[in-house]
């Protein structure tokens, strides 16, 4: 199963590549582009090589549920970009994506998981207003969307090395002791 995990993720970056091949962009562009991607990459394969199926099947759901509802609120809001390239700009889908994989991470294996995704994130947020594709209420819709359906779909991870239970017997009581360390 290991080796399945490393072939998806050399896909998954070959994929992330061909951002960078596809036309001359701004590096403010190019960055976004690699970090709305790259995050929930990061996020699905770090569920992947920690053999955590459940949970890499609430990344799949929020990230389904995150594009969905992102793609219905740009045709139904039609709102003008601030460089007047089209009426897609409410919510920011790059930011949605950053956000949801930032999310999954923060809510199934914690902050020191999700902290450093939240820092990709919230550049790829200020790449897209620094680049007029987007105003700043895009960007943080794109955020709360993303985080809030995450949040729904995600149960915290509990590593097995973590949980201890042990039987209790006494003198006068007969029971179980749990610990949980996080």
């Amino acid at each position: 199963m290991k080796s399945l995990v490393k072939i998806g993720i050399a896909g998954l970056f070959i994929f992330m590549s061909s951002f960078t091949c596809a036309e001359e962009k701004k590096s403010g562009d190019m960055a976004a582009d690699i970090g709305t991607v790259g995050i929930p990459v990061i996020a699905g394969s770090i569920a992947l090589y920690k053999e955590d199926y459940d949970g890499f099947w609430m990344f799949a759901k929020g990230a389904t549920y995150t594009l969905v509802a992102t793609q219905a609120l740009k045709y139904t809001v039609k709102e003008e970009r601030p460089n007047g390239e089209d009426n897609l700009s409410f919510p920011s889908g790059h930011s949605s994506s950053a956000f949801q994989g930032a999310s999954y991470l923060q809510f199934r294996y914690g902050w020191e998981y999700g902290l450093p995704a939240y820092i990709g994130a919230g550049l790829v947020g200020y790449s897209r207003v620094e680049n007029e594709h987007h105003y700043w209420r895009d960007v943080i819709a794109g955020a709360v969307l993303a985080t809030t359906i995450q949040y729904l779909v995600t149960d915290k991870y509990l590593d097995a090395n973590n949980l201890m239970i042990a039987p209790v017997i006494g003198q006068d009581q007969v029971g179980i002791a749990a610990s949980f360390s996080f």
